[in-house]
Order: structure tokens, then C-alpha cells, then sequence
């Protein structure tokens, strides 16, 4: 049971992953890679914030408000311009790949390439039966859980929402309607980007964290939303929460060697026999051109 809720409460970061990732993808076609060198970011930012005295809040506040200005940038010095020359989904993934890489090595001259803690000695565990869990566990998963909760009550419930879920559908169709498709995908870029940024502080509190781990984070979301289906953003979310409890029962009944072997067996799996996806649809003929 102990290994059930461990990676219960890992697939929930693993599932805003996805869901960080996969809104992206969903709403702008762009396989969004620089979002793991944001995740790298993030609890850099916190780290310094701490280091000069800011304290906790206002750390977190500047970590996430630094995430959401990088992911609008992205979208603003890449993805724009290179919608605006009708560059195809390659230049924008080598664009994102690019600034990935640039802005992880940007992590590693400023606060150098050793894994780093955002705290010192053990942290609080707190016992129900034969569970245990510790305070960062208990603050990652359930602050998770709200944060997915919150955003699909938003999507189905605003006008914003409705928006967004048009621009996934046919952002050439809301513009003629006189949206600012602009802003929205802006929108997008740095909400993605705050999500990315949530799930890095919950994930480097309980384990640390170095420049080089928001490739394994990216990987998890591309896996989240392939898996799920493309636009299927539950799907996403889902498929995030399943791998994190695949992975725990691997590492326990194998090792950590076998983790991503795990994860990318299953891709491979339902790429061969549904390639739309878990939940995600068959596109007619004329939604693929």
C-alpha cells in the first residue's frame, strides 16, 4: 500500500506534467520542449530568493512569476515569428530544442551543475496506519490535485475556457470571429509555464534538484500527452497519474534502471496499437490536412 500511494502521489506531478505540456500542444500544435529547461528554472529561482532572505512565499510568488515570463517569451521569440512565416512543426520543435539547451546551460553557469536542496535536515513524516508520508509529499499531491481541479472547473466554466478550447479546435475560425488569438496563445505559453513551475517545487522539495533534470520531466509530459491522445487534456492528466504508479511498482519489483524503459515500452505500445491515443479521436481527412 505504502508503494501504491508513494506513486500515486508522484503520477499526480507526473499528471500536471502532462498537463502542462499537453495544453500546449493541444491548443497550438508546438511540441513545447523548452518547457523542461523552465522546470529546470524554476526552483532555482526559489533557491536564490531564499538565500537573499525573501522567505517562502514571496520565493515561490518569484519562481512561478519568472516561469510564466519565460514561457511567454518563448512564445513571443520563437513560436510567433515562426507562425507568422508558416514554418512547419519541425522548425518549431528545433526552435524549442534550441532554446532548451540554452537555457539549461544559462542554469548551469549561473548556480553551477551540482544537485542542490531547497532544505536542510529531514523533513516532518506523519503516520496514518501503515502509511507514511512526509510534509513535502502531502503539500506536492494535494496541492496538485487542487491545481488540476481548479483548471478544469476554469476551462469548462469561463469564457476563457471556451475560448481556449475553440483555439485547440480552429484558431483560424476564432480569429475571424475577433478574438485575439495572439493573446490567447500567449495565455497559454505562460500558463503552461506556471504549471511546469508547481510541479518543479513540489518535486525538487522532496528530492532535490539539478540543471539537467527538466529533460526527464519534459519527457514524462510528451509521454502523458502521446499516450493520452492529442487534445485530451483528462487524457494527459490520466495517463500521468498511470505512469507514476507503473514506475513506482517497477522500481519495487525491479529497479530505478528500469523506469524509463517502462514508460517508453508503453508508448511504444499504444503508438502501435492506437495511435490516436488513449482517449484521444480518429481525425477525418479533412481535420489532417
Amino acid at each position: 500500500m505504502q508503494i501504491l500511494f508513494n506513486g500515486l502521489i508522484q503520477g499526480a506531478l507526473f499528471a500536471l506534467m502532462g498537463l502542462a505540456f499537453s495544453l500546449v500542444y493541444s491548443t497550438t500544435g508546438v511540441l513545447h520542449m523548452a518547457l523542461g529547461a523552465i522546470y529546470a528554472l524554476a526552483p532555482y529561482i526559489l533557491l536564490t530568493a531564499l538565500h537573499i532572505g525573501l522567505g517562502w512565499g514571496v520565493g515561490l510568488i518569484l519562481a512561478v512569476g519568472v516561469a510564466v515570463f519565460v514561457g511567454i517569451f518563448c512564445e513571443e521569440v520563437l513560436h510567433w515569428p515562426f507562425l507568422r512565416r508558416n514554418a512547419p512543426a519541425e522548425v518549431h520543435l528545433i526552435g524549442s530544442l534550441g532554446m532548451f539547451l540554452v537555457l539549461v546551460q544559462a542554469i548551469a553557469i549561473l548556480w553551477g551543475s551540482d544537485v542542490q536542496v531547497l532544505h536542510n535536515g529531514v523533513d516532518a513524516v506523519y503516520g496514518y496506519g501503515d502509511l507514511r508520508l512526509t510534509r513535502g509529499q502531502m503539500f506536492s499531491g494535494f496541492g496538485v490535485l487542487i491545481i488540476i481541479g481548479a483548471f478544469f472547473l476554469w476551462l469548462q466554466r469561463t469564457e476563457l475556457g471556451l475560448q481556449f478550447r475553440a483555439m485547440a479546435d480552429n484558431p483560424t475560425l476564432l480569429s475571424l470571429l475577433g478574438r485575439d488569438v495572439r493573446k490567447l496563445r500567449r495565455f497559454v505559453f505562460g500558463m503552461s509555464a506556471g504549471l511546469a513551475a508547481f510541479v518543479a517545487l513540489g518535486s525538487s522539495y522532496d528530492t532535490g534538484f539539478d540543471p539537467h533534470g527538466g529533460l526527464e520531466a519534459v519527457l514524462i509530459g510528451v509521454v502523458a500527452t502521446i499516450v493520452g491522445g492529442r487534445g485530451s487534456l483528462a487524457g494527459a492528466v490520466l495517463v500521468g497519474l498511470l505512469l507514476g504508479v507503473i514506475r513506482s511498482e517497477v522500481v519495487w519489483f525491479t529497479s530505478a534502471r528500469w523506469e524509463q524503459a517502462a514508460t517508453f515500452t508503453i508508448l511504444a505500445l499504444v503508438l502501435f496499437f492506437r495511435p490516436q491515443g488513449l482517449f484521444g479521436r480518429t481525425l477525418r481527412l479533412e481535420e489532417k490536412s
